[in-house]
């Protein structure tokens, strides 16, 4: 007869249905069986030999690790996944918080038959040699290059290089330096690197005027911080000769030269054998081969793993416990909407870096030194050091830029993704919001063929300018959002947020029931065709001219004391017959307001509403549908009568009947 705490961990064998089944963000089927430490305990003192293994290893896990005192009855739950090892979660009774999640596997190379839920999963050490590194690493890319046609199809341009890259052969007075591409026929026969890191607050050696001839003649070991001496020597053990860092390889005080190699970031990081990303270090001097830890454990732990002793069974093969290492998974695994899409500063600070998002989706490999473990993330897969990713197909994260369809409108949804994902990511200059997705941007306009407007694609136009800022739901008080000239006001890039709090968003972006009103278009604009050439002008000074069905609304804020992200009602007054018709409709204001004083509306502002689009919104409950008018809202110019800004979006129900019969007309807006 099954064990009544534990069922032998068979999830089909539960005849009081107490095994629960949950579809994770990452789409993968959780099952979980509740238990507490009492019950556990009791059973695993009856014999049941499942129970206790699982209370030994947490045994060990509260001696070594004092994640929570195993004599206390907290409450649990066994969880079982699809190719996964069993893992055990141990929450605080008082608050039902996770106090800490637990990994049992077996090694592969001792395994010996079915083990049931304690299958295979791989050791991570404390310490990571550069030989296991290079080791593992060289398996994970050979791997990749024979199977994955994905990484390996695409190239940006075969032939182009960066301007300069860091010669990674020892010469006896420098360790490495700096040499043109230009001409250089070594460059061309040899791969390159690439390398993600943060500057953080803590000086950066860099490349400047005064020291580009210095640098080409060597750059001493002791003058390169701890990411960059762990890069150099990562990249020299899997046996590539070159590699490229930003602050090295550009000069950081010629303009010219920035602006060049900005815009070809799609080929510097595309044509890349491997991105090593230093994920874990929030500066130049955090490095990649560091103890391992787990940081979002209270308290931190390291990565430490523990034989169990199980004497009933001498011939089976050895079972380990380890802390989990799911939370670090997830990060990789999940899709952007769901709870790990806020950027986590503190433990991987080089995922909330704007700039960073297009070296990792453009690399055809990014290997991440996470502080718990290795990460390689390519087009077509995932794989760490425990295992646990190598058979998750990633979400969200990379395969928005894989644009395997040919279809324009899939391609523009996935342009939609990204800006969602990036807009939560954080800048040290908020100016370069378009400079840092211009190699991103190059990539899809390669494939779509038309005109980028400022992160907006021209024939996706309808849907792109209709964006709008979303506060994340466990965010409860409000964020700033202002506005600045680093874009026209028509952008998304236009305006600057509260990192962890606040995100571009599109209404009608995904939404298949969406169209364009028929009296909507697009006439002109004086932005330049190609991605690339509107860093070199001046963004906030452009404009674009949309006509369509339009009416004037004049503006009354809702509150000033208390704003919200729903923020002024817009009053419209219609002639009917020989009535004037009132109707009042909520919009969604771009900037929010911290006090009465710098609120940017005042009673009786007028404002002009652009319809754009509409779509059917279906109320799930009653299964009533409701079509709604999307617009853009728009305010003359103080800069000049004749031109408008955007200061928001507004939906309404069709059913107000607010542009029926609305005369048409044209906009330049900046």
């Amino acid at each position: 007869m099954p064990c009544d705490v534990c069922f032998s961990l068979d999830r089909f064998s539960d005849e009081d249905d107490r095994w629960r089944i949950d579809i994770k963000a990452d789409l993968m089927a959780e099952y979980s069986l509740p238990f507490t430490l009492s019950k556990l305990s009791a059973s695993a003192e009856s014999g049941c030999e499942t129970c206790s293994v699982v209370l030994s290893g947490l045994k060990l896990i509260s001696r070594n690790l004092s994640l929570f005192d195993v004599a206390r009855d907290y409450s649990g739950r066994f969880i079982l996944q699809s190719d996964r090892s069993l893992e055990v979660e141990i929450f605080d009774n008082e608050e039902n918080n996770s106090v800490a999640r637990i990994q049992f596997y077996t090694l592969p190379e001792s395994f010996r038959g079915d083990m049931g839920p304690f299958s295979t999963a791989r050791d991570v050490l404390y310490e990571l040699s550069v030989e296991r590194c290079s080791s593992t690493v060289t398996d994970w890319i050979q791997n990749c290059r024979l199977n994955h046609e994905a990484c390996t199809a695409e190239k940006s341009e075969a032939n182009e290089l960066p301007h300069r890259l860091l010669d990674l052969q020892q010469r006896e007075d420098a360790s490495v330096f700096l040499v043109e591409t230009r001409n250089n026929s070594a460059c061309r026969a040899e791969r390159y690197a690439t390398l993600s890191h943060c500057w953080g607050k803590a000086h950066v050696i860099q490349t400047i005027k005064q020291t580009l001839l210095l640098r080409m003649q060597g750059i001493d070991w002791e003058s390169l911080p701890k990411t960059f001496q762990d890069a150099i020597t990562i990249v020299r053990a899997l046996g590539v000769r070159f590699l490229w860092i930003d602050s090295l390889c550009i000069v950081q005080d010629d303009i010219l030269d920035w602006k060049r190699e900005s815009v070809r970031m799609a080929v510097i990081y595309s044509n890349s054998y491997i991105n090593i990303a230093a994920t874990g270090a929030s500066d130049s001097r955090g490095g990649c081969l560091r103890p391992r830890s787990l940081k979002h454990t209270i308290p931190m732990c390291d990565i430490t793993s523990f034989p169990v002793e199980v004497q009933k069974n001498p011939k089976k093969p050895t079972i380990f416990v380890r802390p989990s290492l799911e939370r670090v998974h997830q990060r990789y695994s999940t899709r952007s909407s769901h709870e790990f899409d806020l950027p986590d500063s503190q433990t991987v600070p080089l995922l909330s870096r704007a700039w960073v998002f297009q070296e990792r989706h453009l690399a055809p490999r990014t290997l991440h030194f996470h502080p718990s473990e290795m990460v390689m993330e390519c087009k077509s897969g995932l794989r760490c050091e425990c295992s646990g990713l190598d058979s998750v197909t990633p979400r969200g994260r990379r395969d928005s830029l894989h644009l395997k369809s040919s279809e324009p409108g899939e391609i523009f949804k996935s342009w939609l993704d990204v800006v969602e994902e990036y807009s939560k990511l954080c800048l040290t200059r908020e100016s370069d919001r378009l400079p840092a997705l211009t190699g991103v941007a190059t990539v899809f306009q390669r494939r779509l063929g038309c005109a980028y407007l400022a992160g907006i694609w021209q024939d996706d136009i309808a849907r792109g300018i209709l964006w709008a800022v979303a506060q994340h739901q466990r965010v409860r008080s409000p964020r700033s959002v202002r506005r600045h000239n680093f874009a026209p006001t028509w952008s998304w890039a236009s305006l600057t947020m509260d990192v962890g709090g606040s995100r571009i968003m599109f209404p009608a972006g995904h939404d298949d029931t969406f169209k364009a009103d028929y009296r909507f278009g697009f006439l002109s604009t004086d932005i330049p065709f190609a991605a690339t050439e509107f860093n070199l002008s001046t963004p906030a000074m452009h404009s674009i001219s949309l006509r369509g069905a339009s009416r004037a609304a004049t503006a009354h804020p809702k509150t000033l004391a208390a704003p919200s992200w729903k923020d002024s009602t817009l009053v419209f007054e219609q002639d009917v017959a020989d009535l004037v018709l009132i109707s009042l409709a909520q919009m969604n204001l771009d900037c929010t307001w911290k006090s009465p004083h710098t609120c940017p509306l005042e009673a009786g502002t007028e404002f002009h509403c652009l319809l754009v689009g509409n779509k059917v919104n279906k109320d799930w409950e009653s299964g009533q549908e409701t079509r709604y008018q999307y617009t853009l809202v728009l305010k003359v110019s103080a800069l000049n009568l004749h031109l408008f800004e955007r200061v928001g979006v507004l939906s309404a129900a069709e059913d107000l009947g607010l542009f029926h019969l609305a005369p048409e007309s044209s906009f330049e807006i900046i």
